[in-house]
């Protein structure tokens, strides 16, 4: 595998990594069986949460087929068309791809290459990324002039009416040139060149006028020699609206040339689709070569698009999920559901469902016939959101304050809980009716008056003007880069006057984390002033489908008129996951469940407690770590009393006396042979089975020597032992063993090697030196022998 140096060419991040784990909704006392709560509203929240969708689009894809278009330049627009078409979130969308020259009185100035196509799955996309290759460069006999306002005009026709909150409206319009329609009859006949271009602009107005009115944005993007005041009027004159006031409006990018189209076309689309999307990473990719690039998907994410722009359908793409593991191209995993397009063409999309939060490994794999090309890589992701709104009282009196909390849940019910995870976000909130106009209630998530701790929830309170009546409308709304927006609505019925039966519950804070299986106390202050006692029932819906519960015997209880105080538990399931759960504590008359008298959203954290006493782990840590290598050091210093390396083994007879080095290898025998006949002993190295060796051991007691003739005889360092024909064998330390650091540039440092030893000096009798193999021993009588060499032992 190659390892090439990263271009690093844009960059989009949501601040958001939702570390959530979330609880379902189920109601239930201590018995196990449910209360008789009417939570109709939630639970009908609870079952669509677990499929949320990302809103869908409808697009247009405008690509300039003019005259001044060159071969390269088409293909990059082509496969900047591709990019969209095939990295669309929601199977609900709809694309249209339209070419566009000028009309030379014989052929349309468009061209429906891609008619309407609804993205539902794998098939659709691959048929998109196919149609696209329809995109050609017109010649002059086909009308090759650029004319923009009958490309809006075709672009207009394939979108619908509907409301911009139902979805998103947008054209992308990819243009290397300015207006030109000479020659065009579709504005008159015998007009001059200014006239014809005047009628254009006027349609291109109008155009824009209806874009505006319909909700249709529209993105400019040019390349070379562009008009770029005529693109930001496009940009300019359509719909302004975004899906949030962080989130840019529509703009024109202008680029120096195509080679640039693809980057900003995925710039303009998470923009315009209010998706987040990592950095966009171009790395050369030689023939026969790998190059590999990591994408970060965040856990707000709950659908994801990795883009590979390989240029060459014959480079293979490979994908690994966080864990490492190699996911399919279609198909599922736990990491995903995974569908993939335009694996045989220049641009390939893996479209994941429910992604793992973490860092993806794309791999890209040239085969060796394929010239060398640079690869795009980039990820784009939607969070599919849905907002839940909360309005306490239910039955505000006029006059009378009212708390409106807004929340948002992604798909499986997980809430978006931690405030930091929420930079970039938007919520809002208004409330309107039959004799008010829509008003804007500020909310706030930071624990003040009137919300009740940073979580996730933002709150806001208005008063009811003395004067209003009927039915009142509440609308939430979240939006942001990165999150599909959000809607959720309320609605009241105004009392005429202050109920006389009151409650409030103040909740579990963030901060207040509770372990599986523990419980958390709700206190709530009911203020009764029917002048008789009143039963009331506390209820509990945790979102999303798990257990949270209050025990029958806290559930239910009886107020005395005035005023009192009471708490209730809040039992976490035991089951489940470390994470963040929120929900909504609903109070309610126990003689007539629908009758609501209080309600309140809470979100938990949920988390095993540290340890008691978290210096304790550190001292057992320790300790163990100390036990580890005091045993490991005896176990290095008992081998190394074994070894025999480092010893000299003397033979002597009378006057003559000769010695053997042992091997200086970290062997736990040394072999040895002794030849007794002649004046003058021998001593050599015992082959392999030699049945005359003598083996020589040591332990922290001593030395063993084993002789041939099966007798093993315990001694001490310079203890003679008798062997025979005026034969004795005594062991000694060796004075010329001083082991030394090899050269750090030695390859061969702590290994054997032929040259490594000295070679004795001519005609004088040879030292018996470790590892070689003609071994003899030295008489100490000829005098001292020529050094040897010295070897480094790791473990001195």
């Amino acid at each position: 595998m190659e390892h090439k140096a990263k271009r690093v060419i844009g960059t989009r991040m949501v601040a958001a990594a939702l570390a959530a784990s979330t609880m379902v909704g189920a109601l239930l006392v201590h018995s196990g069986e449910p209360a008789r709560a009417d939570f109709s509203t939630a639970s009908a929240a609870a079952g669509q949460n677990q499929d949320i969708e990302v809103k869908p689009a409808q697009i247009v894809i405008l690509v300039d087929e003019s005259g001044s278009i060159g071969a390269d330049d088409m293909v990059r627009e082509q496969n900047a068309a591709r990019l969209i078409a095939q990295g669309e979130f929601s199977t609900r969308s709809t694309v249209s791809v339209v070419g566009f020259a000028s009309d030379n009185g014989t052929r349309s100035p468009v061209d429906a290459v891609c008619p309407q196509v609804v993205v539902t799955g794998p098939a659709e996309r691959e048929h998109l990324a196919e149609c696209v290759g329809g995109l050609r460069k017109r010649s002059d006999g086909e009308g090759n002039g650029t004319d923009h306002a009958q490309a809006l005009a075709a672009a207009l026709g394939y979108l619908g009416q509907g409301s911009p909150d139902d979805g998103p409206k947008l054209v992308f319009l990819l243009t290397d040139g300015v207006l030109d329609v000479t020659g065009s009859q579709q504005y008159g006949t015998g007009k001059t060149t200014a006239q014809i271009t005047a009628a254009a602009q006027e349609v291109i107005r109008t155009s824009l006028a209806t874009a505006r009115q319909r909700g249709v944005q529209v993105w400019p993007l040019g390349f070379g020699k562009v008009d770029e005041a005529a693109l930001r009027a496009f940009a300019e004159g359509g719909y302004q609206g975004s899906c949030g006031p962080t989130v840019p409006k529509p703009s024109a990018k202008i680029v120096a040339g195509s080679a640039d189209v693809g980057r900003a076309m995925l710039e303009s689309y998470a923009n315009a689709r209010c998706a987040g999307q990592g950095p966009i990473v171009v790395q050369p990719l030689s023939p026969g070569s790998t190059v590999e690039t990591q994408v970060s998907i965040p856990a707000i994410a709950t659908d994801g698009a990795i883009t590979v722009v390989k240029q060459d359908g014959r480079v293979r793409v490979d994908y690994l999920d966080p864990t490492g593991a190699p996911v399919p191209k279609t198909g599922s995993l736990p990491s995903g559901r995974f569908e993939v397009s335009g694996e045989n063409g220049g641009v390939e999309v893996l479209r994941i469902t429910d992604p793992t939060p973490g860092t993806w490994t794309v791999r890209a794999t040239s085969p060796p016939e394929v010239p060398q090309q640079e690869v795009l890589t980039t990820v784009t992701w939607l969070g599919a959101a849905q907002a839940t709104i909360l309005v306490d009282p239910r039955a505000p009196a006029k006059g009378q304050p009212v708390t409106v909390s807004v929340q948002a849940l992604l798909r499986g019910g997980k809430p978006i809980a931690q405030p930091d995870l929420l930079r970039g976000l938007s919520f809002t909130a208004e409330a309107s009716g039959k004799s008010l106009p829509a008003q804007e209630i500020p909310l706030r998530d930071d624990g003040q008056d009137p919300d009740a701790a940073p979580d996730g929830t933002y709150t806001g309170r208005m008063t009811l003007p003395d004067d209003v009546t009927g039915v009142m409308t509440f609308r939430g709304r979240v939006t942001g880069l990165g999150i599909s927006a959000a809607d959720a609505v309320a609605t009241v019925e105004v009392s005429p006057e202050l109920p006389k039966l009151l409650a409030t519950a103040t909740l579990p804070r963030l901060g207040e984390a509770v372990a599986p299986g523990r419980s958390q106390d709700a206190t709530v202050s009911v203020s009764n002033n029917t002048g008789q006692r009143k039963r009331l029932r506390v209820e509990v819906n945790a979102a999303g489908g798990a257990q949270v519960t209050i025990p029958a015997a806290d559930a239910v209880h009886d107020v005395d008129p005035g005023q009192s105080t009471f708490t209730v538990p809040l039992v976490i399931g035991a089951n489940t996951p470390e994470g963040y759960l929120t929900g909504v504590v609903r109070i309610v008359n126990d003689a007539n469940p629908s009758t609501v008298v209080h309600e309140k959203p809470f979100t938990i954290q949920v988390a095993y407690p540290p340890p008691p006493f978290p210096w304790l782990t550190t001292i057992l840590v320790t300790l163990l770590g100390i036990a580890g290598i005091t045993a490991a050091l005896w176990l290095v210093l008992r081998r190394r009393s074994q070894e025999v390396r480092g010893l000299r083994v003397h033979v002597v007879r009378g006057e003559h006396r000769v010695y053997l080095p042992t091997e200086e290898r970290q062997a736990k025998e040394f072999r040895f042979t002794v030849d007794g006949h002649g004046p003058v002993p021998r001593l050599d190295l015992a082959t392999a089975g030699d049945p005359a060796a003598y083996v020589l051991t040591r332990s922290r007691a001593g030395l063993r020597l084993r002789t041939p003739f099966g007798e093993t005889v315990s001694t001490q360092l310079d203890e003679p032992v008798e062997v025979g024909e005026g034969l004795s064998v005594v062991v000694t330390m060796d004075p010329d063993y001083a082991p030394a650091e090899p050269p750090p540039d030695d390859p061969y440092a702590g290994y054997d090697r032929p040259d490594q030893f000295d070679t004795p000096p001519a005609g004088e009798p040879t030292a018996h030196f470790p590892n070689q193999r003609d071994h003899g021993s030295w008489d100490e009588a000829a005098g001292p022998p020529p050094p040897r060499p010295r070897r480094s032992d790791p473990y001195l």
